[in-house]
């Protein structure tokens, strides 16, 4: 039998075989039905339906025999001399023997795959809530659970229509109203195809139990002006123009401050090319991380809660020469930022090192041309030659750019002092710091990388570290 014969004969069996794609709405909800782009919070329980496990095994074993029969008729083909003296009679069993042996293993392998499945999770173990006794599931033993999200408490979260869940989720859970409970039998084309996890073989066919608990309203798109040019753009840094579309009246946003926004970019073109508000979840920053182009760092200086600004950002202040999938190199960028909240948080800011004024240090000159200043005193023996020093930095070039930092990381970064593992203008910076000191240091390019540069650090460059040694 060929290749195709035998492909279509499994794609009729698949065909047969897979549940029909279902949904059952077990109790009725109320409000607005949901649609894509909303962000919603669901409860579920999920079961792998065990029949598909072994319907995989069946197809194994038919493809098997059906290899088998293939090469029958090949043996069946060959002549006499070709056998070299075997008989027919003699090819028909050992090609019985072969298949005696394929069943075997079929039949080891597959209680295997369904007794994995049913060891991971004791369904008899997980709390009852209202949901087993509206949507109650079989009693038989088809049905094993996987996961659930009762036991936890919180609701899973997440945005429909932006491909974050399975398409049997994406298609079976539109229209849904708050309250609402609907059973899924979603076939295994719409779960999880071929790929298998933990307590879900390959191919395998699920059931779930979705309850809609609550869905923020759908949100309104930004709309790019008419005339970028029409705006009243006021220059806020070189590079940088905001326009102030409502002013707000509620906290400002400080350096320290975690901010939540809302936001949509264009290019100059008018084309978009991101927005929170396509996923229904505001965008949350740290303002002063460095975790923002340049033009969001100074852009949202001065606003307030419930404010609206409009940034026009140029290269320099966005992504520069970086292209990006949907930025083109050296691209001129409009915002729309709003506002939501601003909110210091003394933990975040005690872990955070912050591009510094250094217009208002005191500065000391050190060996070499290397400058410093320090900024919060230590105690201690002083750190020497063939020490293991211990310290938290960040780095910046000198318009802002923070292009490393342990901090970020959550790790202590490590070296010996004098062993030429670090740039030399670290070597005399952290030389004589006392454990718990904080230094900023200014570091020419000689003491630095040079002419040629580093990564994202161009030649020539003058580089700011702020280091706090943490001793031996």
């Amino acid at each position: 039998m060929s290749k195709l014969k035998i492909f279509l004969v499994l794609l009729m069996c698949s065909a047969c075989f897979a549940i029909p794609f279902k949904v059952e709405t077990v109790r009725e909800g109320s409000g607005d039905p949901i649609r894509a782009g909303q962000l919603i919070r669901v409860h579920y329980k999920s079961y792998v339906y065990l029949d598909s496990v072994k319907i995989l095994a069946e197809k194994a074993r038919l493809a098997d025999s059906l290899r088998i029969a293939d090469s029958l008729r090949l043996a069946n083909d060959f002549n006499s001399d070709q056998i070299a003296g075997m008989t027919k009679v003699d090819t028909t069993k050992l090609v019985n023997d072969k298949s005696k042996k394929k069943k075997s293993k079929s039949k080891k392998e597959t209680p295997a795959a369904v007794d994995t499945v049913a060891a991971v999770v004791d369904s008899s173990a997980v709390p009852k809530t209202f949901v087993d006794s509206i949507a109650p599931l079989p009693t038989d033993t088809r049905f094993r659970m996987f996961s659930e999200s009762y036991a936890g408490g919180e609701p899973l979260e997440f945005t429909l229509g932006m491909g974050l869940v399975i398409p049997g989720w994406e298609k079976g859970l539109l229209e849904m109203k708050p309250g609402e409970v609907r059973k899924l039998y979603v076939p295994y084309q719409m779960g999880y195809g071929e790929n298998s996890l933990e307590g879900v073989p390959e191919y395998s066919d699920l059931f779930f139990i979705v309850e809609l608990v609550s869905a923020d309203p759908p949100m309104e798109p930004d709309v790019f002006p008419k005339s970028v040019e029409g705006l009243k753009w006021r220059e806020a840094a070189k590079g940088l123009k905001v326009y102030d579309e409502k002013i707000g009246n509620g906290k400002p946003a400080v350096v320290g401050s975690v901010l939540k926004t809302h936001y949509t970019g264009w290019l100059l073109s008018g084309r978009k090319f991101g927005s929170s508000k396509d996923i229904g979840k505001p965008l949350q920053v740290v303002m002063g991380a460095g975790k923002m182009i340049k033009g969001w760092e100074v852009g949202l200086e001065g606003m307030r809660e419930g404010g609206v600004r409009w940034f026009r950002v140029s290269p320099a202040m966005g992504y520069g020469a970086t292209a990006y999938s949907m930025i083109p190199s050296n691209s001129t960028l409009i915002f729309r930022v709003e506002l939501i909240s601003s909110e210091v948080d003394d933990a975040v800011v005690a872990n955070m090192d912050f591009f510094p004024d250094t217009t208002t240090l005191t500065f000391e000159n050190g060996p070499e041309g290397l400058r410093y200043a320090i900024i919060k005193q230590g105690e201690g023996d002083p750190a020497q030659k063939g020490n293991v020093a211990k310290v938290h930095y960040t780095g910046w070039l000198t318009n802002g750019y923070k292009f490393d930092s342990s901090r970020d990381r959550g790790q202590v970064f490590g070296f010996t002092l004098g062993a030429g593992r670090v740039i030399r203008g670290w070597e005399l910076g952290v030389q004589g710091m006392l454990p718990g000191e904080k230094r900023i240091l200014v570091v020419p390019p000689g003491l630095g990388y040079g002419a040629r540069g580093a990564g994202p650090i161009p030649g020539g460059s003058t580089l700011i570290f702020a280091v706090e040694y943490l001793g031996e």
